[in-house]
């Protein structure tokens, strides 16, 4: 039996069976009231009331058991519970007349049970089809006689507590609709994806309005139906609350990740809201990335796009510097490669027109949607259609640069040219150059030394380099330091203009600068080396020639002992200039035939510029001039610097046995003698011999420093360059091991 009856049969069996039925229908609400309000309108609790008239009915009788037994009873029920039941009780019996407040006219709170509904107004009944409408109207947002506009009951009416609990929940989808219908209207001024989101919801909202538009056109509709129709709109209507609620603060591409990570969840119904709400999200998103890729062109007011430009950048830094990716704005369901080649692609499109004031149009990117039919989470149609339409663009660029541009003619002719790698010319240019550098770097001026420079190009196989490469060729000298010769302030300059300057950039083009300081100075101690053995052969064969007397054989005696030393000193330099040059170019073969098989592979100009990175980086390794090699090159440069002091000084004793051997030819003996005699021959040869001694240790103990350096040096794991292959060069037969070992 319910409560309803309960209470029913109490107040029937208590009351008159001959009441009016209005009246105990009046009486059975007053009891509810009564029972709800946990005797909040007596002055007095009520068990306090019932032992103040038990005491008075054991006053009449003489004794108080009744009293003892309602304490026991009461005892015995919890207070909180006990109290409403006495109080109902206690009002039934009629003892709390002229304590209890009117309870004419009962509340909404304070009404919980049965299904009966009336308006307190004048007890007329409401019937259920009244409250059905009231509640269609309200959830349309539209207040009625029971419900007012924010959806909330009218205090005016009574519903029992089934009908408030069903109402109540009704009237919570009716206030999300409220919210959803505000926050659909707030679209303006937020971005194009948080109008599109708006749109959405617009959208679902619709299918809100059809299903109530059904609901209305229905006849005999109760408030369970009603609710038992509502369920799934509801259901809805929570999920879109949600991702409103979820969206706050956020714009762009975290906005489409916001809506793509909601649709990860065991609820199919959410699952597919989420995917059809992504769809209509991602439509300017994916209006953006078509604009990009095929037009080179940023169509984002709001900044919502994950590509960013920077207006400030000059164009020789397009590519470097004026495009970038923004990785808060990137969607989680776009990886940042395929975020990459977006980028790479719409970089590629305005380089082709803007640097290489070339046209281009890519095909179109197509204008399906974005997400398959299948499921949230499987891949996207997008990836294939950007990895093409990239695979095209970048590759359209690349063919640009090799073909039309000739990047590898350039590279080739910076390798011949900068790097030394034809032979012939820089033979040419330093037997050309010898006189001009050889005086102080202050004297030396550029437009004679550029004459030099096309004399030697056309006496070498370098003539036959195109109009293009032999027209940028130049010379630049550097500022000139205290003491320093043309020789160190010479450079050998090639003009780079655009598009080559993505691949060339100034800094590249001053590590060439680097490399060809150092490979200059190398050739040029080599060829010093070479010079004075030409002297020495020279002057050994006119001292063969010549047959003198004792006094002359003396002479001939301190110059051969002479030339002996610098002989062997010469073979020791040598040995380390040839091991040291045949190690570098070994080098600078090997990572040109890997720069060349690279941008054979290259798909795109950011590996063609990494490639070409590779390559010098490799060159730099080779000549010594990456981070790390200080100590190598601060010793090969100290030992090279006291090749090029031996140079001078056999050049100055070769000079020395020249001109008395001149002498001699001219004056007779004892003229010969007195001229002998006369000039610090014989000194100045031991003096040279002295010297000799002295740079010839001096150079023994710079080459252990330096083999002493490679060992130290850590083991790098470089495929063009391994310097234990050039200590192995210097040292194969232990010879310096050994000398290092005795001392």
């Amino acid at each position: 039996m319910s409560l309803r009856q309960l209470v029913w049969t109490l107040v029937s069996s208590e009351l008159d069976e001959k009441l009016d039925e209005h009246k105990l229908h009046g009486t059975f609400l007053r009891s509810f009231q009564r029972l709800s309000s946990s005797g909040r309108g007596t002055v007095a609790p009520p068990d306090e009331l019932i032992v103040k008239h038990l005491q008075g009915l054991g006053r009449q009788r003489g004794h108080d058991r009744h009293v003892l037994r309602f304490q026991s009873l009461r005892s015995r029920l919890h207070h909180s519970a006990a109290r409403p039941v006495l109080a109902l009780l206690f009002h039934l019996r009629g003892g709390d007349r002229g304590v209890v407040e009117d309870v004419s006219r009962p509340t909404l709170k304070e009404v919980r049970g049965g299904w009966h509904l009336a308006s307190l107004a004048n007890q007329k009944e409401i019937s259920e089809a009244k409250i059905v409408r009231d509640l269609l109207f309200a959830l349309q947002g539209v207040s009625s006689d029971c419900f007012d506009s924010s959806c909330e009951v009218d205090p005016a009416v009574l519903l029992t507590r089934p009908a408030w609990l069903l109402c109540h929940r009704i009237l919570g989808l009716a206030k999300l609709h409220l919210r959803l219908s505000t926050d659909a209207k707030e679209a303006m001024g937020h971005g194009l994806l948080h109008q599109a989101l708006c749109e959405a919801l617009r959208k679902q909202l619709q299918g809100y309005y059809e299903v109530l538009a059904q609901l209305m056109s229905c006849e005999g509709l109760s408030l369970r139906s009603l609710w038992a129709r509502l369920l799934a709109p509801m259901t809805r209507l929570h999920f879109l609350s949600q991702l409103c609620e979820g969206s706050r603060g956020v714009f762009g591409g975290a906005l489409s990740s916001m809506v793509f990570a909601s649709g990860f969840s065991g609820d199919i119904v959410a699952q597919d809201l989420a995917k059809e709400i992504l769809r209509s999200v991602v439509k300017p998103l994916w209006s953006m990335i078509r604009a990009w890729m095929t037009e080179g062109e940023l169509q984002d007011p709001y900044g919502e796009f994950f590509v960013i430009a920077d207006a400030s950048v000059p164009l020789e830094d397009l590519w470097n510097r004026a495009y970038s990716l923004e990785l808060e704005m990137v969607p989680s369901f776009i990886s940042l490669e395929l975020a990459r080649k977006i980028l790479l692609a719409g970089k590629s499109v305005n380089f082709i027109r803007l640097c290489c004031r070339r046209t281009w149009s890519p095909e179109p990117l197509g204008t399906s949607e974005l997400l398959p039919e299948e499921e949230i989470g499987a891949s996207f149609d997008l990836a294939s259609r950007v990895e093409r339409l990239s695979s095209k663009t970048n590759e359209h660029l690349v063919k640009l640069l090799m073909n039309h541009f000739s990047l590898g003619e350039h590279a080739l002719a910076l390798r011949r040219f900068l790097l030394l790698g034809q032979g012939d010319f820089v033979q040419s240019l330093m037997d050309a150059l010898q006189e001009e550098l050889d005086i102080d770097a202050n004297k030396i001026h550029k437009h004679q030394l550029m004459g030099i420079l096309e004399m030697a190009l056309r006496q070498s196989n370098a003539q036959f380099c195109s109009v293009d490469v032999l027209g940028r060729l130049g010379i630049k000298l550097r500022s000139p330091e205290r003491g320093e010769r043309g020789w160190d302030v010479f450079l050998l300059d090639y003009s780079i203009d655009s598009p080559l300057h993505v691949v060339f950039t100034p800094n590249i083009m001053q590590k060439y600068d680097r490399a060809f300081s150092f490979l200059w100075k190398l050739r040029r101690v080599s060829h010093a080396l070479a010079a004075s053995w030409n002297q020495h052969m020279a002057l050994q064969r006119h001292l063969c020639r010549d047959q003198r007397d004792s006094l002359d054989r003396l002479s001939l005696l301190e110059t051969r002992q002479t030339l002996h030393r610098c002989t062997l000193l010469r073979h020791e330099m040598h040995h380390f200039v040839q091991n040291v040059q045949s190690y570098v170019l070994e080098v600078l073969d090997t990572s040109w035939a890997k720069l060349q098989q690279g941008w054979q592979k290259s798909s795109d100009l950011d590996e063609v510029i990494s490639q070409h990175e590779r390559y010098l980086a490799a060159v730099e390794e080779g000549a010594f001039l990456a981070k790390g090699s200080e100590a190598i090159l601060s010793g090969v440069s100290a030992l090279l610097s006291l090749v090029l002091e031996f140079c001078t000084l056999q050049e100055q004793a070769c000079a020395s046995c020249f001109e008395v051997a001149a002498v001699e030819e001219e004056e007779s003996v004892e003229a010969v003698f007195q001229a002998v005699r006369g000039r610090p021959f014989a000194r100045s040869l031991a003096e040279c011999r002295a010297s000799l001694d002295h740079l010839a240790s001096t150079f023994q103990m710079k080459l252990q420093l330096f083999l002493r350096a490679l060992e130290d040096q850590p083991e790098r794991h470089s495929e063009f360059s391994v310097l234990s292959f050039l200590l192995c060069r210097l040292d194969f037969n232990t010879h310096y091991e050994n000398r290092r070992s005795e001392r």
